[in-house]
């Protein structure tokens, strides 16, 4: 499955879905749609809306059932590649700096 990564609300709407749950009081309810919406866009949550723009019911898709298996704590994936390309640079100066104090 593709890297998706997910902000805090998000995480917290997509536990709540699939324990079947709707929107908790606690919960700011345009805080719930906006994600629900962004889950949708994203392909792991279908969402019934009333005419308001409020949701009505939302439930996991069979791609959003796959994230929540493959990733069951919702960490967010790692950007490998700016990472090297940072590290690289940092390396590659300490060692300059270790061979140009050698010499002194």
């Amino acid at each position: 499955m593709e890297r998706i990564k997910l902000t805090k609300e998000e995480k917290e709407v997509l536990l709540l879905i699939s324990t079947g749950c709707d929107c908790p009081d606690s919960f700011p309810a345009h805080i719930f749609t906006g994600c629900v919406r962004s889950l949708e866009r994203k392909g792991l949550v279908k969402g019934a809306y009333v005419e308001g723009g409020g949701v009505e019911a939302a439930r996991l898709t069979s791609d959003g059932r796959v994230f929540l298996a493959e990733n069951p704590k919702l960490r967010n994936p790692i950007n490998w590649v700016r990472i090297i390309e940072f590290a690289i640079p940092v390396i590659i100066s300490i060692i300059a700096l270790f061979i140009s104090c050698s010499k002194l």
